[in-house]
């Protein structure tokens, strides 16, 4: 397991802190043109008038892609991120939070508010930073079994979260805006919460499959590219959506959010990759998996306790401080039994008895 240090912690942070809100802001201030250039104006098919709030967008996905590629050194600067979709979830089921916002900021930021961009993006952002705090942890793969099941699962989640987030916003803060009824909606309610829910279980899958997120990820930049150089296609096949979703997914998609969690999408399996990689090496730059990855880490870091070794097991052994006595250091000069005293020639036939031979077999 491979821990971030506090510094990394603090920058992706402050990162997120930062980039986050900028890029949500040129999402909506570019989103606001490009829907009004093309519903209030009318649309041509010259894309100049669309070059400017296209840049300005362009921008605010670039910061966001930067904030996920912070993922890579820790993923407390996505986890705050994520934290700080609570302020439109709240503005998703109390619309009546939608007439104090307005008042305090320019519209042009708020638009992208009131269809959901914000939520869409911070919420999945928060989700990207649970499973790479957890991939840190174990980094394992969960076998083939599990990532077929990721690869269908996440597109089916991410759809149905997607359907009920902006069925949501439809029944509560646009239907709230364009009636002037801010009361509390708990059907909307309740469908925003599920969705958002739905979205990050969606994206909680990676977890199994880092290659989960492809498909819907191609699908949002799809749409959101048709949008813009074929919108008269793009508005025949949205027109076959229920009539609530109508007033919301064109120009949600419109305001950045598909190309953004596209986008996101893209960047998040790159990094889960890289990250599950880096969580797979040892200190030392070797590659390990399982059971044997902590064992070699606990070797390497000199955490076993030292060998005990039992001792020899041959008669005698219990008993072996008594029958020999232990060595004297220097040791003293032996004399043998049947040398001759100094000075004295050995006696005729004082000679030392031959050694004994060892009884030969049969004997």
């Amino acid at each position: 397991m491979r821990r971030s240090s506090l510094t990394a912690r603090l920058i992706t942070i402050l990162i997120a802190l930062i980039l986050t809100p900028i890029a949500l802001i040129l999402l909506s201030v570019g989103g606001q043109t490009v829907n009004l250039t093309l519903f209030a104006y009318g649309f041509d098919g010259s894309l100049a008038p669309l070059v400017g709030p296209l840049l300005l967008q362009a921008l605010g996905l670039a910061l966001l892609i930067l904030v996920v590629l912070t993922g890579i050194w820790s993923s407390a600067g996505l986890i705050v991120a994520g934290i700080l979709s609570i302020v439109p979830l709240i503005v998703a089921v109390f619309p009546v939070t939608l007439s104090w916002i307005i008042r305090i900021q320019p519209r042009d930021w708020g638009d992208g508010l009131v269809y959901g961009v914000p939520l869409v993006v911070l919420a999945p952002l928060g989700a990207m930073g649970l499973v790479l705090a957890l991939v840190r942890r174990d980094p394992r793969a969960r076998g083939t079994a599990l990532s077929v099941i990721g690869i269908v699962a996440a597109p089916l989640l991410l759809t149905a979260g997607a359907w009920a987030l902006t069925w949501g916003i439809a029944d509560g803060a646009l239907f709230a805006l364009q009636r002037f009824e801010f009361d509390l909606r708990p059907g909307a309610a309740s469908a925003v919460f599920a969705g958002a829910l739905l979205v990050i279980a969606g994206i909680a899958v990676t977890r199994w499959s880092p290659f989960a997120l492809v498909l819907p990820a191609l699908a949002l930049l799809v749409a959101s590219i048709l949008l813009i150089a074929a919108p008269e296609t793009a508005f025949r096949v949205l027109s076959e959506l229920p009539r609530g979703l109508i007033t919301v997914v064109p120009t949600l998609l419109l305001y950045g959010g598909g190309a953004a969690a596209g986008l996101l999408y893209l960047a998040f399996t790159v990094v889960l990759l890289r990250v599950r990689t880096q969580s797979r090496l040892t200190p030392d730059g070797s590659a390990h998996s399982g059971d044997a990855s902590s064992a070699q880490a606990q070797y390497s870091a000199g955490q076993y306790p030292d060998a005990q070794y039992p001792g020899a097991q041959h008669p005698g052994a219990q008993n072996a401080q008594t029958q020999y006595p232990p060595a004297q250091f220097p040791p003293s000069a032996t004399r043998h039994p049947y040398s001759p005293s100094p000075g004295q020639h050995p006696a005729p036939g004082h000679q030392p008895p031959p050694a004994p031979y060892p009884p030969q077999p049969g004997a």
